[in-house]
């Protein structure tokens, strides 16, 4: 590994993870030809950007997410480029219709090496943005069940292969708002610590069946779902004020194309 100097204040331990985190900064490569890589959320932002950055090294993906068009367009941009992908529209929330698609995509292609959980919601109704006193029972659910539980469900499918088979990865996205709280966004921060946690957990389970478990936690991204989260009805300055308020380390500017992907690649 190579580390970058950076002029950091904390020092000791923090300073070799945050040389660590620059690393992606620089270009990737590793041999990733002959995998077979899920991707959720690879319609757009984060995850469309990992998928695009493991096709170019080679790898078969599996672009699973909710959103046609999207997905669509992620495949064709793969196509272009010679790559290898097949579409999978789904709802991660729904746990027997996650076992069945990636029970076809081990039958298409044989196994599953990597899974990469990078779908995930900043927002679910009008109240998931605002005092935690008025989140409905309905907005707690939708973020949870689509951030954690879709999480759980697409980890839980990957590892049932992935044992039989003694070697998998499983990156799971997180935030940095799991372990630092944000105003009125109660329910994605609890959402993403329980990812954070749920990391934590199936690591250590997995890890005797020689599969890792891993997660990275961006900040502020500037993906479509940081720009919703300014949308009709939301607040117009909510995306300059989360990303103000966040260390320079985490502040957006392209991190999906610059930073995160090539994190997600090396895990």
């Amino acid at each position: 590994m190579v580390r970058i100097p950076l002029d950091n204040p904390w020092g000791g331990t923090q300073k070799w993870a945050l040389n660590f985190l620059f690393v992606a900064q620089g270009e990737v490569t590793m041999a990733f030809t002959d995998r077979v890589v899920v991707v959720t959320g690879s319609a757009s932002g984060i995850g469309r950007a990992t998928a695009l950055g493991f096709s170019r090294q080679g790898t078969k993906v599996a672009l699973w997410d909710r959103n046609a068009s999207g997905l669509a367009d992620t495949k064709s941009r793969i196509d272009s480029a010679d790559g290898t992908a097949q579409v999978c529209e789904l709802d991660i929330t729904n746990q027997g219709q996650v076992n069945q698609t990636l029970d076809q995509v081990v039958r298409t292609w044989g196994k599953i090496d990597i899974l990469v959980n990078a779908a995930g919601i900043s927002q679910a109704g009008s109240t998931s943005r605002g005092s935690v006193l008025e989140v409905t029972e309905a907005d707690w659910d939708q973020i949870l069940d689509v951030n954690l539980m879709g999480t759980v469900f697409c980890a839980q499918a990957a590892a049932r292969h992935m044992i039989p088979q003694r070697r998998g990865r499983i990156v799971n996205v997180a935030s940095i708002a799991g372990a630092i709280p944000r105003w009125q966004t109660t329910a994605y921060c609890v959402s993403k610590a329980g990812v954070r946690m749920f990391t934590k957990c199936l690591a250590l389970e997995l890890a005797r069946h020689s599969i890792t478990v891993n997660a990275v936690a961006p900040g502020p991204t500037d993906t479509p779902m940081l720009g919703n989260a300014s949308g009709e009805g939301g607040d117009p300055q909510l995306r300059e004020r989360m990303i103000a308020g966040m260390p320079e380390i985490y502040r957006s500017g392209g991190w999906a194309n610059r930073s995160i992907r090539p994190m997600l690649l090396f895990f």
